[in-house]
């Protein structure tokens, strides 16, 4: 079985009108207003910007109303551009191909040794800070990597991993099962690491216990 195959995506959020709007302001900015940015949201979902008015529309039970937009919309906005998620998926399989390499001796590239891949990755889940999302990041496991780590963000679980490769097959796996809880911040409002974000309010991630289902 395909590792990916492993991992189970948790249920996701029950998408209220109310749920929509606050995260279409939170990952495309609001107006002077403190409205929706028709515009920001029409302009990456490739829609009219009445389109986008009619999703977040509703009358006085609004707030207790679904929003009136397709689920394949919403998970549109959830994830990034196909190419960026195709990119993604190339080097969760690279990772995978590479520690079948690990060992051959013989397999393994010069250029991961010399880019550290081969030395131990710390994988963290943190807050942002200022934003109801967590994130899911890779960082080296030497102290000044991990010192800056804890300096921007505030971390709630974290595991250290023997080589980058196995921490990209980690992240990966945290990604799959958040995946209903996904967003995808606008650079203004996130500027990196904007495919790794979920809503707070999801389950809570074990990362050694999603890394034993999800390694080959």
């Amino acid at each position: 079985m395909n590792p990916d195959e492993r991992v189970e995506p948790v249920p996701g959020p029950r998408w209220t009108r109310k749920r929509l709007v606050a995260m279409l302001i939170d990952c495309y900015g609001a107006t002077a207003r403190g409205a929706v940015d028709v515009d920001a949201v029409a302009q990456y979902a490739g829609v009219a910007h009445s389109t986008v008015r009619r999703w977040i529309s509703g009358g006085k039970q609004a707030n207790r109303r679904k929003p009136s937009i397709p689920k394949r919309r919403i998970a549109q906005l959830q994830h990034g551009p196909q190419l960026v998620e195709q990119r993604n998926q190339q080097q969760y399989h690279y990772a995978l191909r590479a520690l079948d390499a690990l060992d051959d001796e013989g397999s393994i590239l010069a250029a991961w040794r010399q880019q550290g891949w081969l030395n131990q990755h710390t994988v963290a889940v943190v807050e942002i800070k200022g934003k109801p999302w967590h994130q899911v990041i890779i960082t080296k496991a030497n102290r000044r990597a991990l010192a800056e780590l804890h300096r921007r963000a505030t971390v709630l679980n974290s595991v250290t991993l023997p080589t980058r490769f196995h921490a990209q097959i980690l992240a990966h796996a945290v990604m799959t099962r958040q995946q209903n809880w996904r967003v995808h911040p606008t650079p203004q409002q996130l500027p990196r690491g904007r495919t790794q974000v979920w809503i707070a309010e999801a389950p809570p991630v074990a990362l050694r216990a999603l890394f034993g289902r999800a390694s080959p």
